[in-house]
């Protein structure tokens, strides 16, 4: 049977020494990473079984870590906690829902319900660039909906995207994207892999996409065309 491993973001020292002697008495194997740029990089080398966030580390990243991080809270078994220095105990974040108010106790059924169960994985192999490539947005492959979304990416990799939108869509949603400047007008096919709606927090609005190329072609003129 594989090993559960959970991987531990958190930067400041004191939280950091409290959450690992939890993961002790609950005896799971873990990695920690200080930020989520670091999530990223442990993550694309090792599979992970699920994530345990700390909420102050999360406040305080960057806008682009926080792309990361919702990258990681959609793709894992995810649970947010937060360190009180003054009472020197560890509790869970408020936007956590869980059966009993014993933070250990709800660790332990996270690890046990959700983490054990769940095939360790990568994130992703794939690098992002920052850059603006125009395209229509639907959910129909022919575009006959008549309500195609004029947007633009907000960064992209030879695996996905990170689109612009207001509108709402849920994970696991198909989508059709069309390249204004790819040569080949037939659309891209992706599959909606988590979401920042618009107002939920200070980053961006949109969705993150994963591409389904209908070809290898189709994927080298995209790559070719987002200099990749």
């Amino acid at each position: 049977m594989q090993d559960t491993r959970i991987l531990m973001v958190v930067k400041e020292a004191e939280a950091r020494a409290a959450y690992e002697e939890a993961l002790r008495r609950v005896g799971v194997s873990y990695d920690i990473a200080g930020s989520f740029d670091e999530v990223l990089r442990l993550s694309i080398d090792n599979a992970y079984s699920g994530l345990i966030i700390d909420i102050l580390t999360l406040i305080r990243s960057s806008k682009e870590e926080k792309l990361i991080a919702y990258d990681c809270l959609n793709f894992y078994p995810s649970l947010r906690v937060k360190w009180d220095a003054r009472q020197k105990t560890m509790n869970l974040s408020p936007l956590e829902q869980t059966f009993s108010a014993d933070t250990e106790a709800t660790l332990d059924y996270f690890i046990e319900s959700r983490c054990r169960p769940f095939t360790a994985r990568s994130l992703r192999k794939f690098n992002r660039k920052d850059t603006s490539l125009a395209l229509l947005l639907s959910t129909c492959c022919d575009f006959s909906d008549g309500a195609s979304l004029k947007t633009f990416t907000v960064n992209i990799s030879q695996g996905g995207a990170f689109v612009h939108t207001t509108h709402s869509f849920v994970k696991g949603q198909t989508v059709w994207l069309r390249f204004l400047e790819l040569p080949d007008a037939e659309p891209i096919k992706a599959v909606v892999c988590w979401s920042i709606e618009w107002g939920a927090c200070r980053s961006i609005p949109g969705i993150g996409v994963m591409f389904e190329f209908r070809s290898q072609e189709q994927a080298t003129e995209l790559w070719k065309m987002a200099r990749l």
